[in-house]
């Protein structure tokens, strides 16, 4: 049984000046299924949840569990049982953030603030505050929460021999380039069966399926002929070349790693993220 600190809230009060106050509930899944439940709290003037590596939550008794960070698995906002999608989106190491929007975004849990806020940090080290109101769940254990979700696809998996693996690349719209870890050959054919939306922009209007936004085009962009927020790739060094919703083979260009990304050339403003199955099936 993982070892859980319970302190009562007088106890927490008197001995560190503590607030206690409380605004959304959450769920931790423990790395060993097990599930507490229990609002959200926060203490000290930093309005923090996460104080010296444990993660802290209320109890109807007036009690408070107190977890390691580090035997939790998930923080569970909603319940239920996660998409598909997003359960293929785990990495395999670190950590992941899906938002209510069905959007998910590798990166770093920071803390939790105010009993309303998710702290977080994406991967291109920037912080930002999140409403709890608008995460499903973080992912700080993925491989653990595979085995609490009974989810058996690999993460970021590519399929051989024209046999298509459980998984996918999580391809990130805030990010130039994703690697699907697949070395190839020029010849080679690989297909490619991307889901998901991303945003290209702030706007309303500036989001794109893998085919990308028809109305918004730009000479500038990494493939000219291909619309804006559309799925690309690319081999090494070599020339960009669209992907989208096709589901045929593409003959690779050239030999090198296969990387994946969208087609903006402002990518610091765009959110969300494709998940794209990938099959080499050889020449």
């Amino acid at each position: 049984m993982i070892r859980r600190l319970i302190s009562t809230v007088a106890l927490v009060a008197c001995a560190a000046g503590y607030t206690l106050a409380a605004t959304e509930r959450a769920t931790f899944i423990l790395t060993d299924g097990e599930r507490k439940s229990g609002p959200v709290v926060f203490h000290t003037e930093s309005r923090e949840n996460l104080i010296n590596g444990m993660l802290n939550l209320g109890a109807d008794n007036g009690k408070e569990m107190t977890f390691p960070v580090d035997q939790v698995a998930v923080i569970d906002f909603v319940g239920g049982t996660p998409p598909a999608s997003e359960l293929s989106a785990l990495p395999a190491n670190g950590q992941l953030l899906a938002l209510r929007s069905g959007q998910t975004q590798q990166g770093r849990f920071v803390n939790l603030i105010g009993g309303d806020t998710v702290r977080w940090t994406d991967q291109r080290g920037a912080e930002r505050d999140i409403p709890i109101n608008q995460v499903s769940r973080i992912y700080l254990n993925p491989q653990s929460a595979r085995t609490a979700f009974n989810y058996n696809g690999a993460p970021a998996a590519v399929g051989t021999a024209g046999q298509t693996q459980p998984g996918a690349v999580q391809v990130n719209a805030n990010q130039q380039w994703s690697d699907t870890g697949v070395d190839v050959k020029k010849g080679d054919r690989v297909a490619f069966r991307a889901t998901g939306e991303i945003n290209f922009g702030p706007n309303q209007g500036q989001n794109a399926g893998p085919d990308g936004n028809g109305a918004v085009h730009n000479p500038n962009y990494p493939v000219a002929v291909m619309p804006a927020g559309g799925l690309i790739g690319k081999v090494g060094n070599s020339a960009p070349f669209p992907i989208g919703s096709n589901t045929q083979p593409i003959t690779m260009p050239a030999d090198g790693r296969l990387m994946l990304g969208v087609n903006d050339n402002e990518i610091g403003d765009n959110t969300g993220a494709f998940s794209v199955v990938v099959t080499k099936s050889g020449r």
